[in-house]
């Protein structure tokens, strides 16, 4: 073939296409091929607009800002801020503190709990999606404001999950269950305050499971049926606990529990779990301060919840990250099994991070309207298991898609931070504008491009640091005003 019939089978080709475009149908087009199909093709408008849509002027100044003040996890210069340091603890642009009919804040009984964490301990629970799974973001909220009040360990540890944490290192037998309120739920309806619950089987039938090859295909692998006389946990901790807690549900039949130094093989805990309450705190005295352990259950499976790791004083975080989770399974949770949880563990805030899972499927004002109303649900919800504690709202974060050869945020991601926020406040929420604190719409790829984030939406380790500096400079910032304004005495 010759040179210039390749060319004009180029040219051809390229105005075949761009008639395409000026006439192909705004909705798409839908065939039955094995299955509704839809089939798109980049209409006109953004085959001619050359623009790259990243909001690069708004952002850049943002950014300026914010490399301009954050000093990273930096415990010593954490340990040094006075609270009434006018210079470091300023109103935030991004964080609204509503006043409640009563004259109070959102957030002061947290504060008034925080004035009591040097004689008790305070717990915070984190809820989220894949944003915070495996202790992200957690983890640095937990140690900025154990170095500021007080604390140590690292909170809550489920028996198994998705992916891997970061503050310390697990290895579960094949033999546990997972059950959460977004996949494979319970029967009995019964949940730890983070929304999971775990039973260990002796023995698992033969069934398949999902491997990634070194090129990254996806394979089926055969898991033949296996038996087994107990259910194993090792934890190894980046540091040694004088005491565990094991968080377990309702014993239909007595089972057992032994805990290992699993250094040395000497036996440190012996405990029968027979309680028929729902919700049990069991404390074990671990002596030596091992860092890893060895838990071993046999006998019949009762309702296990997790463990946790706890000073008896100080503030602790816990991280309850379900991936893929928008928050609306959290209401399957009974208000007052909730509520009696929270008062045994004292959790004194919780903080919701909810919106990045739904936000692709927000398209229209009914769905926008169907969203608004599950999380004016889930705030009411968290807010009556939390009379006597706050509630935290953390919005949506920007989240980019690719639209016509770049990448663009999702064209309701502001809509829906905008309800979020509403609805915050209607039921006396705090509220922390994520998306405003990256730039606006738009902003997820300038991120992107400085290593913040992944473009959708993710954070990087900077970036978290980044996003966890200006929450805890946000709340400081309302705490300072909680204590000028009188209304305890100064930690």
């Amino acid at each position: 073939m010759k040179r210039f019939q390749v060319l004009a089978i180029i040219i051809l080709s390229g105005a075949i296409l761009v008639a395409a475009s000026c006439f192909w149908p705004k909705d798409d087009v839908k065939v039955n091929l094995m299955g509704e199909r839809t089939v798109k093709f980049i209409p006109k408008d953004e085959l001619f607009n050359f623009k790259v849509v990243d909001n690069t002027k708004n952002v850049d100044s943002v950014i300026a800002i914010l490399e301009s003040r954050a000093y990273g996890i930096d415990e010593n210069a954490i340990k040094r801020m006075s609270i009434l340091d006018e210079s470091v603890f300023k109103t935030s642009d991004f964080f609204v503190n509503p006043t409640l009919n009563d004259g109070s804040t959102a957030l002061d009984n947290f504060f008034r709990a925080l004035q009591q964490c040097d004689s008790s301990l305070i717990r915070v629970g984190h809820y989220g999606d894949s944003q915070i799974e495996g202790d992200r973001i957690t983890s640095l909220l937990r140690i900025m404001f154990q170095d500021k009040f007080g604390g140590n360990g690292v909170g809550y540890v489920p028996m198994e999950d998705v992916t891997s944490p970061i503050s310390y290192a697990r290895t579960a037998s094949p033999n546990w269950v997972r059950y959460t309120v977004f996949q494979n739920k319970s029967r009995t309806g019964l949940y730890c305050p983070g929304g999971t619950v775990f039973r260990y089987r002796f023995s698992i039938p033969e069934s398949t499971r999902d491997s990634v090859t070194d090129g990254g295909d996806t394979i089926k692998i055969k898991v033949p049926a296996s038996s087994y006389s107990n259910a194993t946990l090792f934890l190894k901790l980046f540091r040694g606990y004088s005491t565990a807690k094991l968080w377990y549900g309702k014993a239909m039949e007595p089972a057992n529990l032994k805990v290992y130094n699993s250094t040395n093989g000497d036996l440190l805990a012996d405990v029968t779990l027979d309680s028929p309450d729902p919700f049990n705190v069991l404390r074990l005295p671990l002596s030596a301060n091992p860092v890893s352990l060895r838990f071993v259950f046999t006998g019949p499976s009762p309702e296990i919840y997790g463990l946790t790791f706890d000073p008896p004083v100080g503030v602790q975080f816990d991280n309850y990250g379900l991936r893929g989770h928008s928050g609306d399974g959290l209401m399957l949770i009974s208000n007052e099994f909730l509520k009696a949880n929270f008062i045994k563990i004292n959790n004194k805030l919780v903080i919701l991070q909810f919106g990045g899972n739904v936000t692709p499927y927000v398209k229209n004002e009914a769905s926008l309207n169907n969203i608004k109303n599950i999380y004016d649900k889930l705030y009411q919800h968290f807010k009556a298991a939390l009379p006597d504690a706050s509630v935290l709202v953390i919005g949506v974060n920007d989240v980019a898609r690719s639209v016509g050869g770049t990448y663009a945020s999702y064209p309701m991601v502001g809509r829906i931070r905008d309800v979020q926020k509403e609805v915050a406040q209607k039921n006396g929420c705090a509220f922390f504008d994520l998306l405003e604190l990256m730039g606006g719409e738009n902003s997820v790829m300038a991120w992107y491009r400085k290593g913040w984030a992944s473009r959708d939406g993710h954070y990087s380790d900077k970036g978290r640091e980044i996003v966890v500096n200006e929450i805890f400079l946000a709340i400081m910032g309302e705490y300072n005003k909680y204590l000028i304004h009188g209304k305890t005495s100064m930690k």
